[in-house]
């Protein structure tokens, strides 16, 4: 057997190894997020028909009042514990694939689970995606652990577990892949994407098994062609969506600033700021209890509910307050669906408004709610194929993929022209610059791609970290021991071996 063949055998194998670990983490995840899916929906089915029923009995009130504030105390503990539980996990999740965060994986785990359960149950404005990547990374962190894997291996495995969350939260499972490659890891490196692969699929036919094989948000028989004649509609639609999404992640990335001002008036502190938040919650469960909660069961009700251009901006402005002030508190809960419920009220107030002007078709309205979610998710995340592929998975339906690119480009090159950075990194380092600095100097395996700007540079010309050592560069399948004269190929992947703290320096230089 020659060099070329031990070569692509030991290829074959590790892949089947990536396989396997996928599979392993797509069970878990699966059933991890499944359970903690079905528990924030049989929740917020109980709170919604409270609150349906408080006004007409109002001991109910002083029952939710009881409730509530028990709630988030029992939060505020966790958090207290734990502060690795807070928030959305995806900028934990990026933090630690990074190198720059070791959480404990347990603690995380079913802390993170209980909270979001509780939070999200009581209708606070959050999403279940979030807590849910977080909850496959840390299955997946545990299941590492138990197979005793390399520092290297558990970073992929951990990626994978982060697809098999977000795909089993949405029956997303492409979504799930791109999302972990664009926004969490940074790298198309073959063993990650199978892993990933693997794992969002096995994670979503558990999911399906639960919930039954109908897209969350299905609109199947409800999503007209648009005319190619009326797209520039869509160059407005997606102008409007980038200034939206600029506005929110403004907001977005200070809301916590203004919960230190109030903690600081009512001597609160930062674990039980929710106190404020499940109190201000109420008057809008009582009067707009459909508008509770992440927002799933809304986007699916707006194209009945055909609201009226003032009905609209109003349902778009509590959605949007509401939101940042649940988002603010510090419970476990995400901003992905709320994001997309924000983008769909956005494209509907856009849809009503241009209904009125006669410019578009009625029937066009729910279109405009499927574009609305893509173009602000697309420009607040700065991850537009997964926006784009997201939402038509979720919708199940591919007519739109067109019109969805045009809007989600636009917006997203207005939200970069605006300065806009991608939300999740922008968290991320806000978090780094508020935890104790752990210098991890454990040696690890890491694989980066020669991108453009690094290729046809020679390995000696790079400023690297002290103590980082490039060991091997392949390229089609064939490897080089690396050395100070070695030409760096684009498109190859390198093998570096360096301290974990050194892993989120390193991924600048190559990026």
């Amino acid at each position: 057997m020659n060099e070329i063949e031990r070569d692509f055998r030991t290829q074959s194998q590790h892949l089947l190894w990536s396989v396997w670990r996928g599979l392993l983490v797509g069970v878990a995840a699966g059933a991890v997020v499944s359970l903690f899916r079905w528990l924030i929906a049989k929740g917020a089915q109980i709170s919604v028909s409270i609150y349906q029923d408080a006004l007409r009995k109002p001991v109910l009130i002083l029952g939710i009042v009881f409730v509530n504030l028990v709630f988030a105390i029992l939060i505020g503990y966790l958090i207290k514990q734990e502060k690795d539980i807070k928030g959305s996990g995806i900028p934990h999740v990026e933090g630690e694939l990074m190198g720059l965060l070791h959480p404990s994986w347990w603690s995380v785990l079913w802390r993170k689970f209980l909270g979001g359960v509780l939070g999200i149950s009581m209708g606070l404005m959050l999403g279940r995606e979030g807590p849910s990547i977080q909850l496959g990374a840390m299955t997946a962190k545990g299941l590492s652990k138990g197979l005793k894997l390399s520092a290297r291996d558990q970073r992929v495995l951990i990626a994978a577990g982060a697809a098999a969350g977000l795909s089993a939260a949405f029956n997303a499972p492409i979504a799930g892949l791109l999302f972990v490659v664009e926004e969490v890891y940074h790298h198309f490196y073959r063993h990650v994407w199978v892993s990933a692969l693997t794992a969002s699929l096995v994670a979503n036919a558990v999911s399906l098994r639960v919930f039954g094989q109908e897209p969350v948000l299905a609109m199947t028989e409800k999503l007209p062609f648009f005319p190619l004649k009326d797209y520039w509609i869509l160059l407005l639609l997606g102008i409007f969506l980038g200034v939206l999404g600029y506005g929110y992640e403004w907001v977005v990335l200070r809301i916590g600033k203004v919960y230190q001002v109030l903690g600081k008036m009512f001597h609160l502190p930062p674990h039980f700021h929710g106190l404020l938040t499940v109190l201000l919650i109420i008057p809008v469960g009582l009067y707009f209890p459909n508008l509770l909660g992440g927002g799933n069961a809304l986007i699916l009700a707006l194209d009945g509910l055909r609201p009226v251009l003032t009905v609209a901006i109003l349902y778009l402005a509590i959605r949007f307050i509401w939101s940042m002030l649940s988002f603010g508190s510090g419970f476990p809960g995400g901003i992905f669906l709320p994001i997309l419920t924000l983008g769909a009220l956005s494209g509907a107030v856009f849809a009503v408004g241009f209904e009125n002007l006669g410019l578009i078709h009625p029937d066009q309205f729910p279109v405009f709610i499927v574009l609305g979610m893509a173009g602000y998710f697309g420009a607040v995340s700065k991850a537009p194929l997964t926006a784009m592929i997201l939402v038509t998975e979720m919708v199940g339906n591919l007519n739109q993929l067109m019109t969805i690119g045009v809007v989600t480009l636009i917006a997203y090159l207005i939200m970069d022209f605006m300065g806009g950075e991608p939300v999740y990194e922008a968290m991320l380092h806000d978090l780094i610059a508020h935890t104790p600095k752990k210098v991890d100097k454990t040696p690890t395996m890491i694989d980066l791609p020669v991108k453009d700007n690094l290729a046809g540079r020679l390995v000696k010309d790079l400023t690297l970290p002290e103590g980082v050592l490039i060991t091997t560069q392949i390229y089609k399948d064939q490897s080089e021991i690396v050395h100070g004269d070695t030409q760096l190929k684009a498109g190859a992947t390198l093998y570096l071996v360096a301290d974990e703290s050194h892993i989120s320096q390193i991924r600048k230089l190559f990026n």
